[in-house]
């Protein structure tokens, strides 16, 4: 088991990992499978896919997400699924920090 309280868990920013396209984003590495994300206002996670699977919760803020198939705003509470090699960015539109919980399955 681990238990984890995760603001008190260290970010690291997202250009410093080597993310291209990683405007202001700290990363908060959960486990193997899950991190926090923290977009600040105007920041925005790189146009990508991956290899699995990956689910997005939104804690707080507001934005959007950026798909083939246009754009569509994010509010706390939301859950997106984006499959396998889907291509996607996530945009904070607001004046407050975005924060989401990730999670990957591997396929």
């Amino acid at each position: 088991m681990k238990h984890a309280h995760f603001p008190d868990v260290d970010g690291i920013d997202a250009l410093a990992l080597g993310l291209q396209g990683a405007e202001k984003m700290k990363v908060k590495l959960l486990s193997e499978n899950s991190v926090c994300l923290e977009l600040e206002p105007g920041g925005s996670s790189p146009d990508h896919n991956h290899e699995d699977k990956e689910r997005l919760v939104v804690m707080s803020g507001a934005g959007e997400f950026k798909t083939h198939e246009g754009r569509r705003p994010l509010q706390p509470c939301d859950f997106i699924e984006f499959e396998a090699d889907e291509q996607h960015q996530i945009i904070n539109t607001g004046d407050e920090p975005l924060v989401l919980m990730c999670f990957r399955n591997q396929q």
